[in-house]
């Protein structure tokens, strides 16, 4: 014989046992979510203040907000040391959203922790998505978590701060609020992630194709489809020329030199000769950046084509690009591609299963036909799989301190000595406020918040140098030589007066006989 809970009358101070916390799916998603956003801060933030963030690009982001909160538009200082806006080459307008923020206390640490945050919480429409298409919470959480830790992911989310780093995530959020058919959250992170970088459009235009074709939504698919197609055209013949002179952009006319260097080259070259296109976009070993993309989850998205698609503009003009960081998941230009990786594995897990209920399939496989059983734990095994090589890699090839690390994050694991850390403080205090300052990469961050910050061997008309000579090349192997050229040269000129000299790090004024 049953017998029935007895009810606890309400204010009687007794727990109703009917509503006790549950710990499931989605709880465990958000927990694990908000735990990247903040452990990820905190090394972001860490990385920086021990001088391991660079001048190109969180001081460039970083002085581009300072600048904006003073009026001047999306202003920096180029690597040839001219003022210029970031327009000329990225409608990153997102940046601007920072102002706010500046105006109560101008700081990077704003574009460092919100970037972490943001990017952590794209695993809970990452989780919704999963459950929508394996239609079961564990493996679509399971799924979820392991995109958090992809070493790529982490790896372009330390490298400093991009706007586009942050798509990924309101592309999750504008993916799902458009299955959903919920027009104003969908229009909501749609503009977020259009706001991020002029190419992120193009995903959603590929959004728009999948309403279309493969929701048999003409009403959502064709408008969505044609206004990302349209801001992308305007961002890329518009804006960025606007800020051009009338001319392309430039990173467009040194990446893409292969086509013109131009939007235009590469569309006429893909018509006229679209062999060129596929065989330039695999050569080199490019090829491998599929493996990059999909090999996390096990290659599982081949099997849902409709959804790995999705971000193809975006795979295509990184394949495009002869700049090797485009092709390389440890860099921000994948951040908008990783995650639909995951989603379309969900998805391909789904596929599986359904195969497998097929009577063709079933003959020929014979005795080894999984029961409906075995067909049911198949979502968990996979998931659980690809969370733990997604572990595995991390501590193989991630960025954090507690795995082991590329050499470009060393820094994170053996920062430089304390004294040398304080040595630096100690110099980047020397320099006024509003002085024209030439800096080395590593110290370049730390002094974004003025008009004119050259990045050092450039000189120009700073009023002071200030150097890391144990640290003083950017992103070459022949700066060093330049910087220690250059360095010789400041000390012979009598220009500059050498004011500071302290475990390799050196501050020079400008004399008045220089001025």
């Amino acid at each position: 014989m049953q017998t029935r809970s007895p009810e606890i009358k309400k204010g009687s101070g007794e727990p109703n046992p009917k509503r006790r916390l549950r710990f499931g799916a989605r709880e465990f998603v958000i927990a694990l979510a908000l735990f990247y956003g903040v452990f990820i801060s905190f090394v972001a933030v860490y990385k920086h203040e021990i001088y391991a963030s660079s001048r190109f690009d969180l001081g460039n982001m970083d002085q581009a907000v300072w600048n904006s909160s003073e009026g001047r538009i999306l202003e920096a200082t180029d690597e040839r040391g001219e003022l210029t806006s970031r327009l000329r080459n990225h409608a990153d307008f997102l940046l601007l959203a920072y102002v706010p923020f500046y105006w109560v206390a101008a700081s990077p640490h704003w574009l460092l922790v919100s970037q972490a945050v943001v990017v952590g919480l794209g695993a809970i429409p990452l989780f919704w998505l999963a459950r929508r298409f394996l239609k079961r919470e564990w493996p679509a959480a399971l799924i979820a978590v392991a995109y958090l830790f992809n070493p790529g992911l982490q790896a372009a989310n330390l490298f400093d701060y991009h706007a586009q780093m942050l798509a990924g995530t309101f592309l999750l959020f504008a993916f799902h609020y458009l299955l959903e058919r919920r027009l104003w959250p969908f229009v909501i992170f749609a503009i977020l992630a259009s706001l991020t970088k002029e190419g992120i459009v193009l995903i959603m235009a590929m959004m728009g194709l999948y309403s279309l074709f493969i929701e048999r939504r003409p009403r959502w698919g064709v408008p969505v489809f044609l206004a990302g197609v349209g801001y992308f055209l305007l961002t890329m013949l518009v804006i960025i020329p606007a800020f051009n002179v009338g001319a392309a952009s430039g990173l467009v006319e040194e990446r893409y030199a292969a086509f013109g260097g131009s939007i235009g080259g590469v569309i006429r070259t893909a018509i006229t000769d679209p062999f060129f296109v596929a065989a330039y976009m695999l050569a080199d070993g490019k090829w491998t950046y599929f493996f990059q993309i999909f090999g996390m989850t096990g290659m599982l998205g081949i099997f849902a084509p409709h959804l790995a698609v999705i971000p193809a503009s975006e795979v295509a003009i990184n394949l495009l690009s002869d700049r090797p960081q485009m092709t390389n998941t440890y860099y921000h230009y994948s951040a908008p591609i990783l995650p639909f990786s995951y989603v379309a594995a969900a998805a391909g897990i789904a596929t599986l299963i359904r195969t497998l209920t097929f009577p063709r399939v079933r003959r020929v496989l014979g005795r080894f036909s999984p029961g409906a059983y075995a067909r049911s734990k198949i979502p968990i095994v996979f998931a659980f799989g690809i969370l733990l090589f997604g572990i595995e890699m991390d501590f193989e090839r991630g960025p954090l301190p507690v795995f082991h690390s590329p050499s470009n994050f060393r820094s994170v694991i053996d920062p430089a000595p304390t004294e040398r850390v304080e040595a630096l403080d100690e110099a980047v205090s020397l320099i006024p406020e509003e002085a024209r300052v030439s800096a080395t990469n590593n110290i370049g961050p730390h002094l974004a918040h003025r008009r004119r910050l050259y990045l050092f061997p450039t000189v120009s008309d700073a009023e002071y140098v200030i150097l890391d000579e144990t640290a003083p090349g950017y992103d070459t192997q022949i700066e060093p030589i330049l910087n220690l050229q250059s360095t010789q040269e400041i000390r012979r000129s009598g220009e500059y007066e050498e004011i500071f000299a302290e475990e390799g790090v050196v501050v020079f004024r400008k004399t008045e006989s220089g001025e």
